[in-house]
């Protein structure tokens, strides 16, 4: 009698197992939801500048040296421009469209966002002048304006254009969105300022010219 209950569990037991082997089988395959951890952009972007990048080398963009470059009649299209410190531009999306412009998705306190950062020094152009500021960009198509810096003890130094500033940070237009931007590492979005490089500059001014002399027939 032992052995039969014994032989007839086993069976069972058999039979179970070859049920749930197929029912996995036929089943159909779920992809488990993703819990993304919510993370800080300015730690996912930690950025240093190559050890090649000597500081010393580049000076500010300025209204002075602006008006130098035309007085000498160099292209400003033709000048490599570049940003002195790491700017981030974040905006929040829908996360049913994750709709994003030329940046990552990332997760910031449970809310999605679309960030583009633009490392220190990463180089650009300058796109157009206008009577109250100028247009960088640092990719096909998008760009950002830079304008003279305001107030009595203003620098002659060009600034990030933004409204509705807010604890060093300013909503800026780029790519036909609104977005946040703000410093890395400086206190205020302010701090960033387009520099261009010394000897790039003092090569477009020198136009070098040996004369033949005048000889006497």
């Amino acid at each position: 009698m032992y052995r039969l209950t014994a032989s007839l569990l086993i069976v069972c037991l058999l039979v179970l197992s070859g049920c749930t082997g197929r029912k996995s089988a036929s089943s159909k395959a779920y992809i488990k939801e993703h819990t993304a951890a919510q993370s800080d952009p300015k730690e996912n972007n930690a950025y240093t500048p190559p050890s090649t990048v000597d500081k010393t080398q580049y000076t500010n963009y300025t209204r002075d040296l602006q008006m130098k470059l035309q007085a000498f009649a160099i292209d400003y299209k033709k000048v490599q421009i570049y940003l002195d410190q790491k700017l981030i531009l974040v905006k929040n999306i829908d996360s049913t469209k994750a709709e994003v412009a030329s940046g990552v998705i990332r997760f910031i306190n449970s809310s999605v966002v679309d960030e583009i950062t633009i490392n220190a020094y990463t180089p650009g152009v300058i796109d157009a002048i206008d009577p109250e500021g100028i247009w960088i960009k640092f990719e096909s198509g998008n760009r950002l304006r830079f304008v003279p810096q305001a107030g009595p003890d203003a620098e002659d130094v060009f600034v990030i254009a933004g409204n509705n500033w807010d604890e060093g940070t300013c909503e800026v237009s780029y790519a036909n969105k609104t977005y946040r931007a703000s410093c890395y590492k400086c206190p205020s979005i302010a701090s960033i300022h387009p520099v261009v490089k010394l000897a790039e500059i003092d090569g477009k001014k020198k136009n070098p010219k040996t004369l033949p002399g005048i000889k006497i027939n």
